[in-house]
């Protein structure tokens, strides 16, 4: 009879692990924006949203921001005239050793709107939004489609400082995690069956993670283009996501959420609080 129970007890146990486990992808999925005004997984290039960085080379800038964490340097240009036209004449001071896709009239105020907008969200909210991003992958939900996506892949968060309205702006790594776009991690696995591993930062470069990527997803006709961009990402839920991704194991062995996934009777959870030291 114990024997019998215990195999009982076994095969519940499991069958309340599936349903934590169930419950808690469920539960990581409505974390995460599927939308296409989301730029995780549509990333439409704005006016002031972004900068697209074409020198150095992607793997150049890698290893000069996270490898040996220097500070990169925008080129600075102050205003000089005006034409009859009403076109604005700037003088180049501050070269740096940056260059991006936008004239330095315009990067000036695309960097400043990008600051701004990462330190509201650190100031009131305490997350960083500011990102490198390393690799874009071009594809389509549906063969039929006739709208390519493009979505960044490794996430890398930097800062932009500086110091007065006559220096340039820098660029610099910023205390967090390097990470795999988890939006389109969990877009390409849930509707393709794609998975995309963990960037092990010690082990690879963002050449060696592209590459495979690019065999991945070789067969679906989706092309990953090795392009940088200096931009701003809303992914605000993503540490409750990680927290139900790294944790899942301790909310098996919590009674509450136990019984809020019908995993226990929710009475037994009042049982045992009736007696609990609430101050201790």
């Amino acid at each position: 009879e114990n024997s019998i129970a215990n195999e009982l007890n076994g095969h519940k146990y499991i069958d309340m692990g599936q349903k934590l486990h169930s419950r808690v992808e469920t539960w990581k999925k409505l974390l995460l924006d599927f939308g296409k005004r989301n730029r995780l997984i549509n990333f439409l290039e704005g006016k002031r949203n972004n900068v697209k960085i074409t020198s150095p080379s992607y793997d150049v800038l890698y290893e000069r921001i996270v490898n040996k964490e220097e500070e990169m340097i925008f080129p600075y240009a102050k205003k000089m005239t005006i034409t009859d036209d009403g076109e604005e004449i700037y003088d180049v001071v501050i070269k740096g050793n940056l260059e991006t896709n936008k004239p330095v009239s315009d990067l000036q105020k695309t960097l400043k709107n990008l600051r701004y907008k990462a330190n509201t969200s650190i100031e009131e909210q305490g997350i960083n939004t500011l990102y490198l991003t390393f690799g874009m992958l071009k594809w389509k939900e549906r063969d039929d489609s006739d709208q390519v996506l493009a979505s960044p892949i490794i996430l890398v968060p930097v800062r932009l400082l500086i110091e007065s309205l006559t220096s340039p702006y820098r660029i610099t790594m910023y205390e967090d995690d390097i990470v795999v776009n988890p939006t389109l991690a969990h877009k390409l696995d849930n509707d393709f069956g794609i998975i995309m591993s963990e960037f092990d930062t010690a082990q690879e470069s963002p050449e060696d993670y592209l590459g495979k990527i690019s065999k991945l997803v070789e067969n679906k006709g989706w092309i990953v283009e090795h392009t940088t961009h200096l931009t701003n990402l809303s992914f605000l839920k993503i540490n409750m996501y990680k927290d139900l991704e790294r944790n899942e194991e301790k909310l098996s062995a919590n009674s509450v959420i136990s019984a809020i996934v019908g995993e226990s009777d929710p009475m037994s959870v009042s049982e045992e609080l009736n007696n609990f030291d609430h101050d201790k």
